[in-house]
């Protein structure tokens, strides 16, 4: 059984296990070959295409030469331009030539997706932070010639030039979007899917927008086939195969996060201009509100990006949004915008102190990792706690 990390988002908490032991595999042309052309039946890639995958006009193409990392570069015929898993991968604009774009489909397949022509670009929302690929690039078959835009000047380019900004940031978030919608090509957890430790790392995976599916490890002959070969117990199950191949042995989320690079690297002593703790709207505000002035950000979440509000199905009181908008796509969009700016955003990183004896503020993260920073935002929410009646007050209620 394959059970889609979409599903989550639909999911009531009462009726989460239940509702993703029954999601069932979308259905492909060719799902038992190594190699096979998409295929997702009226998903976002055929209504969408075009904005998925625009062309830029020659002008256009003028106008992103001025934002590149390098000088352009040529390919020869088949040579990898970026590869799954690759960490900082740029984004590549086409000017000569194809990309043939493949990821990969479930624990044995490859799936040819699109190539890039020219006017055409690579990347996906990963490409904005430096974040491991999830797809692999080729050159055609004449080869090709392409640009280079790394994280730091691909977010210049979308906020250096308005109109082509858009059209970017707006590609780069509908990848991500139909990556999700085609699930095999993400994370893969092999267990139970109502497996409560399953459940914990896909709904994390889920809120954090990457593409997940499960493999039932008792039904699914690929799954029981993985587990049989690499000789895996029922103890150390679920087992996680990332996109880059890596497998783990019921891991944590800091760990799956740390495999996918969801967790960036900071060092001991790192200095910010504004450092935030808590990634709900609050803290994504904070943080899109100081990036976009120009200051190095960092935000911190001991769990995810959302906070209370990124679990809520319907938010009808949020401003700007008169028709009222779910907590994830809030959050989706606030995190984009963060990143967008060149803010860190560090989850699951617990914040375990605030040293303000000095001159200098300091958290301390889980680890020992101090970071230092000239102001600090609290958004980390609050936890009420709920006064246990003593046994006499409790009888009187009950009288």
């Amino acid at each position: 059984m394959l059970v889609r990390g979409g599903t989550v988002r639909a999911l009531a908490k009462s009726s989460r296990r239940a509702k993703l032991a029954g999601a069932s595999r979308r259905p492909a042309a060719s799902d038992n070959t190594n190699s096979s052309r998409i295929s997702v039946p009226m998903g976002i890639l055929e209504t969408r295409k075009d904005q998925i995958f625009p062309t830029l006009t020659a002008h256009q193409v003028d106008s992103a030469r001025r934002f590149a990392s390098g000088p352009e570069q040529r390919f020869a015929p088949g040579e990898a331009v970026f590869s799954i898993g690759a960490v900082g991968t740029p984004s590549w604009l086409v000017i000569e030539g194809e990309i043939e774009l493949t990821r990969r489909r479930g624990l044995s397949g490859e799936t040819s997706v699109t190539s890039y022509g020219v006017g055409q670009f690579s990347g996906e929302v990963n490409a904005l932070a430096g974040r491991p690929s999830i797809s692999a690039g080729r050159a055609g078959s004449d080869g090709c010639i392409a640009i280079p835009f790394d994280a730091p000047h691909l977010r210049a380019l979308m906020i250096g030039t308005a109109d082509l900004g858009e059209i970017v940031m707006r590609a780069l978030i509908l990848r991500r979007v139909e990556l999700i919608e085609d699930a095999e090509a993400g994370t893969i957890l092999v267990g139970a899917p109502s497996n409560p430790k399953v459940v914990r790392l896909q709904v994390f995976l889920t809120r954090a927008g990457y593409p997940n599916l499960v493999l039932d490890a008792t039904t699914d002959a690929e799954g029981k086939a993985l587990i049989e070969r690499l000789g895996i117990s029922a103890a150390e199950l679920p087992l996680i195969v990332c996109p880059d191949g890596t497998f783990l042995r019921d891991p944590t989320e800091l760990e799956l996060a740390t495999c996918l690079g969801i967790t960036p690297s900071i060092k001991d002593g790192a200095r910010f201009d504004v450092a935030i703790v808590g990634a709900g709207p609050a803290g994504l505000a904070a943080a899109v509100y100081a990036a976009s002035e120009g200051l190095s950000v960092v935000v911190f979440d001991g769990r995810n990006t959302g906070g209370q509000a990124g679990a809520s199905s319907r938010i009808e009181n949020y401003l700007g949004f008169p028709t009222g908008i779910s907590g994830r796509a809030l959050v989706g969009r606030a995190f984009n915008q963060a990143i967008k700016f060149g803010a860190e955003i560090a989850v699951p990183m617990h914040v375990d102190r605030l040293d303000c004896s000095g001159k200098e503020l300091t958290l301390e993260i889980a680890g020992g990792t101090r970071v230092i920073s000239k102001a600090i935002v609290i958004a980390s929410g609050a936890s009420y706690r709920r006064p246990c009646p003593s046994s006499e007050h409790s009888a009187q209620l009950a009288a």
